[in-house]
């Protein structure tokens, strides 16, 4: 018989490298009471090459994961490695998170009615503005960050749709920020805005 434990609720993290794995271990210990059954687990692309069970394991990762968070992943080997089981778990979990990354992995981003695979979304416009010029220069790249910060501010007073566009543009927020406290509120804000099981979300910045 299988024990009486809680059910487990999964994240799947894939990434270029392991820089997550330090700060989400640390951040799964200390969630553990408040969150029973949570599962994060990270998964290094850089890794698949010489590992190729290490990308098994990210793919069966994916298979069974309620929130699937992707960054940067740029490379395009990376990529096609893990991008059918992405798309087949899409439509089969709470929330799938693309950030940081290729267009291709950007546009696989549902959550709640928010969806990125849809070209002439109020998203992708907005996506357009902050990637800049295609020469990028200091300049660029400060008004893009500028304009990160903002935003999130902005869209609290849209509602409908533009809230889940706020809750992505958080995501990318807590991710750049790379500190144990930033993972642990990227994972509350997604679990309390997208899973019906916990019911909690991390204060907005």
């Amino acid at each position: 018989m299988r024990g009486d434990g809680p059910m487990p609720y999964r994240v799947a993290i894939v990434t270029l490298d392991a820089h997550a794995a330090g700060p989400v271990a640390r951040v799964g210990l200390r969630m553990a009471d408040e969150f029973p059954g949570l599962e994060v687990s990270v998964h290094s692309a850089a890794s698949w090459a010489e590992t190729p069970e290490a990308l098994e394991i990210a793919r069966q990762a994916v298979a069974q994961a309620d929130i699937v968070i992707c960054g940067l992943l740029f490379i395009d080997e990376h990529i096609q490695a893990i991008l059918l089981n992405l798309l087949d778990r899409r439509d089969n979990c709470d929330a799938m998170v693309g950030m940081v990354s290729d267009p291709a992995i950007v546009k696989l981003t549902k959550m709640g009615e928010l969806d990125m695979a849809k070209p002439s979304s109020a998203a992708m416009q907005l996506m357009k503005k902050l990637r800049g010029s295609k020469s990028p220069s200091v300049s660029s790249g400060e008004k893009q960050m500028k304009m990160l910060r903002r935003l999130p501010k902005l869209l609290r007073y849209v509602p409908g749709k533009a809230q889940d566009l706020r809750a992505w543009f958080l995501c990318m927020q807590y991710w750049l920020g790379g500190s144990d406290d930033n993972f642990e509120g990227l994972l509350r804000h997604l679990i309390g805005r997208y899973s019906d099981r916990f019911e909690t979300e991390a204060a907005a910045p």
